[in-house]
């Protein structure tokens, strides 16, 4: 299991916290399907700087995932930023 940290700037951090809202068809649900949990943030001065800390059990399943058309278009509905998107790997020296 890895622990890995990504954070990007969004269009509108309100539909993207809108995104992840739990239940069907959520962002929740959509990592879910791998094993992966997730964990989301906002900068409370910035809410369109955004982070989520994600549990992955699979990183070649997770990176494949963000990779997929189905990844891209996430994104792209959420209004994410990809240019300012940023991942941090979780890794013992």
């Amino acid at each position: 299991m890895k622990t890995v940290i990504i954070f990007h700037e969004v269009k509108s951090g309100d539909q993207w916290a809108e995104a992840w809202r739990k239940g069907r068809g959520s962002r929740h649900e959509m990592f879910d399907k791998l094993g992966i949990k997730a964990r989301t943030f906002r900068d409370p001065k910035n809410p369109d700087s955004t982070g989520v800390i994600f549990e992955v059990p699979d990183m070649a399943k997770f990176q494949a995932l963000l990779d997929s058309d189905e990844g891209k278009r996430a994104m792209a509905e959420d209004g994410l930023k990809v240019e300012t998107l940023r991942m941090l790997v979780e890794f013992t020296p």
